[in-house]
């Protein structure tokens, strides 16, 4: 480096030829001596690319002309725009941080994007290609619709369970709806005037009851909550496409189907989750949702994410995240089929040959797809890559490289796996099955392969920030992540051969890697509010409020300790087993992030932080609660969220 700067200054000094080739030489032979010094001249350049990241494309957007296609790029933080002609990238525009999603002008002169981890949202000039403002959005932006008259901006605020409404001319944001949980996808329904909200995660409910999803209508002349739809047996509801009038006008909705209320040592010849996708008929005054699995009978495909209708033909294209594959149906076909076939057939592991016409391999982890009028085109979040399929022909036509050529590192060989689901016995779940976005949760309790059935059913536990927090399991026998992720996943979960030793550490660099959303909770600079300081001096009292002593064994902090990820490490009895469980004690869970990972306890029997204490904690066996008044409780809580 300081070679080259020399280099430069003699050339602005009017140095001679000579002297620069010489210098430029000695450059050369510099890097040449540092890569012998390296194992591999690969390696020093392989340390090169790691430092840089990868794009890891979440979403996409075409132009009205389809000459251009926008990528928004969570992992650098960059919205790219891309000529579909030449189908090279033409420009990077920077955005806020973790951008999950856009929406389009219909004049196509403005793009939006949301910017997940920084509470925003950036409007992009679409001819100038750079961003012009910087709007407000809730926590945790993803999913984004325009209404039809180009007014207002609705944005899914995934963290905050609520719907912001921006006014475009003002940029403020004028409300704020209730949605379902973790509302991920928002799209504008034609012929209706409404926006439609998909949630990644189930209402709240009983935790031996089937989970149910909800799609949130919201009238665009009254800017309120038109319906809730209910989808029952669902979850991770994502994107959502709708077919042209000519093929029906339904909405179409990639879903999953847990079987979480079967014990899992019955799912020995079975599926822990179909991949389905829930169709809402618009048609007569109360829509009607009927649901169609999509995969096969010897083969799954797991973790169906985007979805898009080409407008001009029968076409619609469902991406299989950890199939790597698209499915092409025929609408035409599958009307026919849901006329005139029995409910019970439609969730038959046979049904999807009735309308499915073609599956054709993507990159690694397609995400959202979008379609033209000839060539539709899939983001694969995991090699920075973009498919394009030919619509007329129903082929791959072509990928197009987001980046240069970048030696894979551990963590992104992780990705890939985390995303797979071709480890499994009949791929039908990867890791991300059980632990959508990157390694959150899916809000659910399973019942694992114990000696008796129904036995020891636990509440599924989020990857995010969990480095130091071992061991794992709520009944601790995993002392780390390479036991958790080898051998037990390869006998409990894949029922396969799993992963090699390899694979299993470039797994765990992956999961070590992954970190917690900026918290929503805490003010700037990591500041306490008034409430929160009180509700921390709660959290590490050493008397109640009569000044009695506390035993330090029931002291908040000695269970949840700061140092180490406000968890002992160590498994405690808290009177919360049931006589479902084959053991008493549990391991204590990090507090860290828990304002986001409803439901609580082992069990998930608590479905708020308040229910902990107040109905699953009768005699002060979690922590000395009882003397606590409710606004005392509500600030210990208050001071939880932040962490």
């Amino acid at each position: 480096m300081k070679t080259g700067l020399q280099c430069a200054h003699w050339i602005r000094r009017g140095a001679s030829r000579r002297a620069i080739w010489a210098l430029a030489i000695l450059a050369l032979a510099a890097a040449s001596l540092a890569m012998r010094r390296t194992r591999h001249g690969s390696q020093y350049w392989a340390s090169v690319y790691a430092r840089r990241r990868y794009f890891n494309p979440v979403d996409l957007k075409l132009s009205p002309h389809g000459r251009r296609l926008y990528v928004a790029c969570e992992g650098r933080n960059e919205v790219l725009a891309i000529d579909t002609r030449t189908r090279s990238v033409i420009a990077a525009i920077p955005v806020g941080r973790h951008p999950k999603a856009l929406a389009l002008s219909a004049d196509g002169r403005k793009l939006y994007a949301a910017n997940s981890w920084s509470q925003t949202v950036s409007e992009i000039d679409t001819r100038k290609l750079q961003v012009t403002r910087t709007l407000p959005a809730g926590w945790g932006p993803e999913g984004m619709a325009i209404d039809a008259a180009g007014r207002f901006l609705y944005v899914a605020n995934a963290l905050g369970n609520d719907i912001s409404i921006l006014r475009l001319s003002s940029g403020r944001e004028i409300s704020r709806l209730s949605s379902g949980h973790f509302p991920e996808f928002a799209a504008r329904i034609q012929g209706r005037p409404w926006i439609a909200i998909a949630n990644l995660l189930a209402q709240p409910g009983p935790a031996d009851q089937s989970p149910v999803d909800q799609l949130t209508l919201i009238n665009t002349a009254t800017r309120q909550v038109a319906r809730r739809i209910l989808i029952p047996d669902a979850i991770q509801m994502r994107h959502i496409a709708q077919a042209s009038p000519r093929h029906g006008g339904e909405l179409l909705i990639p879903y999953l189907q847990p079987h979480n209320l079967v014990p899992l040592i019955t799912l020995r010849h079975d599926w822990y989750a179909g991949n389905g996708l829930a169709i809402v008929q618009l048609k007569g005054g109360r829509p009607r949702v009927r649901e169609v699995l999509l995969d096969n009978l010897d083969r799954a495909y797991a973790n169906g994410f985007g979805a898009a209708v080409a407008l001009h033909t029968p076409w619609a294209l469902i991406t299989a995240s950890g199939a790597d594959r698209v499915s092409i149906l025929n609408l035409d076909k599958l009307n026919h089929f849901l006329n005139t076939a029995p409910v019970e057939l439609t969730r038959r592991l046979d049904a999807a040959r009735h309308f499915i016409v073609r599956r054709l391999p993507t990159g690694h982890d397609p995400t959202a797809v979008v379609a033209g009028d000839h060539f539709a085109y899939i983001a694969n979040r995991a090699d920075d890559t973009i498919t394009i399929v030919d619509l007329d022909r129903l082929v791959i036509a072509g990928t197009i490289a987001l980046g240069g050529r970048q030696p894979l590192t551990a963590k992104r060989r992780g990705q890939q796996l985390f995303f797979s689901a071709g480890h499994s016995n009949y791929g039908e779940l990867a890791c991300a099955t059980c632990h959508p976005d990157e390694g959150f949760e899916d809000g659910l309790v399973w019942s694992f392969e114990v000696p008796h059935l129904g036995q020891d059913i636990v509440e599924n536990k989020t990857l995010l920030a969990i480095r130091g927090t071992s061991p794992f399991k709520w009944n601790g026998l995993n002392p780390n992540l390479a036991t958790q992720d080898g051998p037990r996943t390869a006998m409990y979960i894949f029922r396969s051969q799993g992963f090699s030793p390899r694979q299993v550490q470039d797994l765990v660099t992956y999961i070590n890697a992954r970190r917690l959303p900026p918290n929503p909770y805490l003010e700037p600079g990591g500041r306490l509010t008034a409430e929160q300081a009180r509700g921390r001096e709660l959290f590490f009292r050493t008397n109640t409020n009569t000044g009695a002593f506390i035993p330090v064994k029931d002291r908040c902090y000695t269970c949840h300790a700061p140092l180490t990820h406000y968890t002992s490490r160590v498994l405690m009895n808290v009177g919360t087993a049931t006589a479902e469980d084959n053991v008493q004690a549990f391991k204590v869970p990090s507090l860290e992030g828990i304002y986001m990972r409803p439901p609580y306890l082992h069990n998930g029997e608590a479905k708020t932080l308040e229910e902990i204490w107040t109905k699953f904690n009768p005699h002060d066996q979690h922590g000395i609660t009882s003397d606590m008044n409710k606004e005392q409780l509500n600030e210990l809580i208050d001071f939880l969220k932040t962490l």
